[in-house]
């Protein structure tokens, strides 16, 4: 992706808590000499230099059906994201623009049809997703069968890791300390994410600066 080094993050850490915190995500590769898309939830693992992606997608889906070794897919996290108004900035000569964070994470995709490994995948998801509701994947045990024959399972090893998190960065500490004040009255979630990620890179740069 387009991503100046302003926004750049290569933190491992911080590249990291985005993939947990929003795991919904984008898998993108080619189908038929066409890019092509499947939204599905994700799992961070450690393993290999930057972790591995565990998921599953249904069995119709034809996207995984073309896979072999030569594949490679993109991944696309996208985190929190704010309309920013020029009306927040001190010097409000200037155009609106968009704050944002993505992860993109590349690999070649490992399809798992065992059906014991899928049924462990399938398990560790749910338990790292069912917070709070009660449920456990035993209840399922009457369908599991046939639901698991319904899906196809795969792990993706990242080996190339790109972070951007577009926050002002380009522009005065006065206009990034507006930008703070106005999203974090916000009632959205999202704006008020940002200007935290805002108030953590306005302190960095304070203590590098010393």
């Amino acid at each position: 992706m387009y991503n100046q080094r302003s926004y750049r993050n290569d933190d491992p850490d911080a590249l990291r808590r985005v993939i947990e915190t929003y795991p919904f995500a984008i898998l993108v590769s080619q189908h038929d000499g066409e890019p092509y898309a499947s939204h599905l939830p994700f799992m961070w693992t450690s393993g290999g230099e930057h972790g591995v992606l565990l998921g599953h997608m249904a069995r119709a889906n034809p996207q995984w059906k073309t896979w072999d070794a030569t594949t490679r897919v993109l991944v696309i996290f996208s985190g929190p994201h704010s309309y920013i108004s020029p009306a927040w900035y001190e010097q409000q000569v200037t155009v609106p623009t968009w704050n944002y964070v993505t992860v993109h994470a590349y690999g070649s995709p490992v399809l798992v049809h065992d059906a014991e490994r899928l049924r462990g995948l399938v398990t560790d998801l749910t338990r790292r997703y069912e917070t709070g509701g009660g449920w456990v994947v035993e209840r399922a045990a009457p369908i599991m069968e046939t639901e698991l024959k319904a899906i196809v399972g795969f792990q993706i090893a990242i080996d190339r890791i790109e972070g951007k998190f577009k926050l002002n960065q380009n522009r005065s500490e006065a206009d990034q300390r507006g930008v703070v004040r106005a999203l974090e009255q916000s009632s959205d979630r999202d704006q008020r994410e940002i200007a935290e990620l805002m108030r953590q890179n306005l302190s960095r740069a304070k203590e590098s600066s010393r």
